[in-house]
């Protein structure tokens, strides 16, 4: 056979290349291929290794159409092959550099055992076996209680419509609200659950279930069209109807989405009428919920199909502009008998009173005419007396639904999902497309004010821009009110979290670190993709989904938090733009919004598989160096809070170590493949157990467990650490008022442990900063795990005078603390402050506090006293040039207060009276002292930008 490529930098004698086959692919499919392995091929930083190759050859083979061996799409599968052919990996080289794959595709190893398939049933085969694994994992049983507290927020929602202001204007401006999270979190899994549950029947839900939902769902999403590869897909109909491009007036566009609306509920009274008619409630709930409701269904195509066509009858009838027929009286009649009919009849409430929501703003100019804001707001729109109509139709025909007790509670729940295009501005008129849509909400909505049928319009997406959308605005600049000054509705957060986490006692400590059972902290998706992806590729999932957009420059600061909990300083001007692009684009949390939606509350929860893709982006090639800058900067500018006492300083030096331990041979992986060759039983190396012994002379050195002593060495010979991230306490570890609430020292210690987490306590903690569980293997003679787990106590100072003495008041014993237990623990206090090294250890045996507690009264300890930050006292320090540097900096930064100016400082201490017991918060009759640059005796509450760069060039 001939030889596959000719190219010069393949002419080495000493390397023997695969063989091509004769091409078989045009240009033109040669190129779209390249342009998908391109646009789903992360980036590489620094020079690629085997595992970026590895990552490259299963795009090239996922994105080939089947014309290569799909075994190849496996992380095991590609890494024997490239260990068993080392110049394949000059070619993906090559092949990466030009970002062109012709030359792989013709490899005549990499070749479908099968016939080839065309492009066409290549990518049909390719998208449907993906999509069956999604399929199955979105229908699985639901868990957690997201959907009840959903449909409980709505419910709240539905009373606070009927609220209104002392002039009698409503409060609120129409039935939508919005769902803002971040991706994986189950946004579209419980916009689909608020219907009956497929997994009870019917009849159970109108009776046992705590929270009733007997609701009428319609679920519609707008992902983009070039997104094949998201889930759930694309509605074309609904997406091309709100997310094409509008015409060039807004006029055009608020047609469109009355004629929308208009064709939603038509469609929908339709369809339900005649199963309501003759049949039960319930039953009809349940049709609805089997068919409509179930993606990708012939039944649920035929619905959009119903849907397109009543919008196209709709839009035309708007654009004939027939004049509407006003009749007296509450029946709207029948007005559409068939497909053909062209004549809409409404009674005279279908009038300007109802375009804003059912009140016109009664406020006029000092002259007496309305402002020339009201004349714009109150302007008709295009087609909207069509959707009232429509919406009050629905509404009879449907009386089951929507009439009767708990008339609050949700009853139809429009749901749009992916919808932050939406709130995209159009071209020409600048016009965004969300104003024009919620007003259309707001005017069918209060149309039905006195009614108030729970009737709800929910957008869901990772942006917070869904979370905008609002009507116009003339009035007010703030976008958190609408133009009448109603209020919006707060966005939707809560979603769960740890559905799919192994109970405690599902698995053995000793098996933690599992891959299987890490994916199953967090949110729902790593476990849903368990079977579409091996361990491998689901890193490079997460690791992409972490980065977010390619050269984002919030990486850095993202990768940072994930793991170390850096407190990110509200009221700094980039604080805001960080949040909101680390939830839509960096797998950031919400955890609440403001009900003026002015503050959201966000986190990094603890999600130790996240943090293990946030440690493999750190650790790469020179990244560590370039990210600890760039965290320099962002504490400087004074985004990042580094704390009071060294707690930011103290947790970037406990996990660091442990990430250079893990990786202090070349021969370092992702993950451990397992003794039994089962690929989710491989063990992340993060998360793995190392030995207490090991790591902590890592820390301080070879000749540490010397100084110790045997005994010392000898009790903690079987003990190991496991943690892959920090997580925060907001009180006490033991707080005595929670009473049953408290879990027991043992059981807070394993749960720590099972999901690789290590605490960093509350400012108000005493004695102790930090614990570290501890993991007996062997010594323990017990089979529980709860009588294996022990604590690394440390407490953290950064003052410039030596705090040793404090080391000895150190106990697990305090009531705060509460961890009794007869097994080893470490008591470790590090001066952070300090320019003197020292490194001092003792072993001993402690009395307990409270010798009638059930444990016994023997509790050995091992405590470190550590002082100064350089390679002294912890040599590890040597393996990054800027980590030692960057931990005294942001020690320096703790010292140094944050203010430039001297005087401006002093002043704004003073309205701090009392909050020390120093001069400048207690002496008010040094206050009004005139006090100047030259004056010795000034008060220096404050440091300049100079002393600052000084005082930075001295540490």
């Amino acid at each position: 056979m001939s030889r596959g490529l000719i190219t010069p930098v393949y002419q080495q004698p000493t390397i023997m290349f695969p063989s091509s086959i004769p091409n078989t692919l045009d240009d033109a499919t040669h190129e779209a291929m390249d342009n998908l392995v391109n646009k789903h091929m992360p980036g590489i930083t620094g020079e690629p290794n085997i595992y970026n190759y590895m990552f490259l050859l299963q795009i090239i083979v996922r994105f080939a159409n089947g014309t290569m061996d799909p075994k190849y799409d496996s992380s095991q599968a590609t890494l024997a092959l490239l260990g068993s052919q080392p110049a394949l990996l000059t070619m993906l080289r090559v092949a990466w550099n030009s970002k062109s794959y012709r030359d792989i595709r013709n490899l005549e190893i990499l070749q479908a055992p099968n016939r080839i398939l065309t492009a066409e049933e290549g990518k049909l085969e390719r998208i449907e076996s993906r999509t069956d694994l999604l399929h199955r994992a979105f229908v699985s049983p639901y868990r957690g209680k997201a959907v009840d507290a959903f449909c409980e927020y709505l419910e709240q929602n539905n009373k606070k419509f009927d609220l209104y202001e002392p002039d009698g204007t409503p409060q609120y401006y129409g039935k939508f609200c919005s769902i803002v999270q971040s991706s994986g979190t189950g946004k579209s899994r419980l916009l689909l659950e608020v219907r009956p549950s497929s997994y009870l029947p019917y009849d159970l839900w109108f009776t046992l279930s705590s929270f009733p939902r007997g609701v009428l769902v319609l679920y519609m999403n707008l992902r983009p069209p070039d997104d094949d590869t998201g889930f759930p897909a694309r509605d074309d109909v609904p997406a091309t109807i709100l997310m094409s491009e509008p015409e060039t007036e807004a006029v055009d566009y608020s047609a469109r989405c009355c004629a929308f609306f208009a064709a939603i509920f038509m469609t929908v009274s339709e369809h339900l009428s005649t199963n309501l008619a003759s049949g039960s409630l319930e039953d009809a709930l349940q049709r609805w919920n089997d068919s409509i409701c179930k993606l990708g269904s012939e039944d649920r195509k035929q619905f959009f199909l119903r849907l397109k066509a009543r919008y196209e009858m709709y839009r035309k009838l708007i654009k004939s502009d027939e004049p509407v027929t006003e009749t007296s009286g509450e029946s709207c009649g029948s007005p559409i008998s068939g497909e053909y009919s062209t004549r809409i009849i409404c009674t005279t409430h279908v009038s300007r009173t109802y375009v804003l929501g059912g009140q016109v703003e009664q406020a006029m100019r000092r002259d007496g005419q309305p402002t020339k804001q009201q004349q714009q707001a109150t302007r008709r729109m295009p087609g909207h007396q069509y959707m009232i109509h429509a919406y009050r139709k629905m509404t009879k025909a449907l009386g089951k639904l929507f009439i009767g007790r708990d008339s609050h509670k949700p009853k139809f729940v429009i749901a749009l999902d992916e919808a932050h295009e939406i709130s995209a501005t159009s071209k020409p008129e600048s016009y965004c497309l969300s104003t024009i849509l919620c007003r259309a909400i707001s005017i069918y909505s209060g149309a039905d004010r006195d009614a108030n049928h729970a009737v709800w319009v929910v957008f869901a997406s990772t942006n917070s821009r869904v979370a905008d959308f609002a009507a116009l605005r003339p009035y007010y600049d703030s976008a958190r009110l609408s133009s009448d000054g109603r209020l919006l509705y707060p966005p939707y957060s809560q979603l769960g979290w740890d559905q799919c986490a192994d109970p405690l006692e599902g698995i053995s400590a000793t098996e933690v670190a599992r891959a299987g059972h890490i994916i199953g902290y967090g949110r729902a998706l790593w476990k849903s993709l368990q079977e579409l992806y091996d361990v491998v590729q689901m890193k490079l999932v997460a690791t992409t989904k972490l980065s977010g957009p390619p050269g984002n420059e919030d990486l850095p600061l993202v990768t940072w938090s994930q793991r170390f909990c850096l407190n990110i300083t509200m009221g700094h001007h980039g604080t805001m733009k960080f949040i909101q692009s680390a939830v839509a684009s960096h797998l950031r949390v919400c955890v609440r919004t403001t009900q003026d939606r002015a503050w959201s509350f966000t986190t990094y929860p603890s999600e130790p598989f996240v943090s293990c893709a946030a440690a493999s982006i750190l650790h790469r090639q020179n990244n560590l160096d370039i990210y600890l800058e760039a965290l320099e900067d962002k504490i400087l500018s004074g985004m990042v809070d580094v704390g009071k006492s060294g707690e930011l300083a103290s947790r970037l030096l406990w996990l660091l170590a442990k990430d250079l331990y893990v990786r202090r041979t070349p021969s370092h992986r992702f993950a451990i493949p397992a003794a039994d060759g089962q690929e989710w039983n491989s063990e992340l190396a993060d998360c793995q157990m190392i030995s207490v012994v090991d790591y902590l002379r890592f820390v301080f050195g070879e000749d540490f467990w010397d100084r110790a002593g045997w005994e010392a060495k000898e009790a903690f010979k079987d003990a190991f650490v496991n943690f892959s991230h920090w997580v925060s306490m907001d009180q006490d570890i033991s707080v005595p008022k929670n009473g049953d609430n408290w879990s027991g020292a043992d059981e807070w210690t394993l749960r720590h442990w099972h999901r690789t987490s290590a605490v960093q306590c509350c400012h108000g903690q005493p004695l102790v900063d930090k614990m570290i569980p501890i993991y007996f293997k062997e010594t323990v003679r017990s089979r529980e795990d709860h009588s294996r787990v022990s604590q690394i106590f440390i407490s953290d100072k950064a003052r410039i005078s030596a705090s040793k003495k404090n080391l000895n008041n150190i106990t697990r014993h305090h009531e705060s603390i509460d961890c009794h237990s007869s097994l080893p623990w470490v008591a470790i206090l590090v001066d952070l402050g300090l320019q003197k090294s020292a490194v001092e250890v003792d072993f001993s045996v402690r009395k307990s506090s409270r010798p009638t507690c059930q444990y016994a009264p023997d509790s050995p300890c091992l405590h470190i006293y550590a002082a100064a930050i350089n390679q002294d006292t912890f040599p590890f320090l040597s393996r990054s040039e800027r980590l030692p540097l960057t931990l005294r900096n942001i020690i320096g930064h703790e010292q140094i207060p944050p203010n430039d100016g001297q005087l401006t400082q002093f002043v704004q201490e003073q309205v701090r009276c009392g909050s020390t017991s120093m001069g400048c918060h207690m002496n008010w009759g040094a206050w009004t002292k005139t006090c100047s640059s030259e004056d010795s005796s000034s008060p220096r509450v404050g440091d300049n930008s100079n002393a600052r760069r000084k005082r930075r060039r001295a540490l």
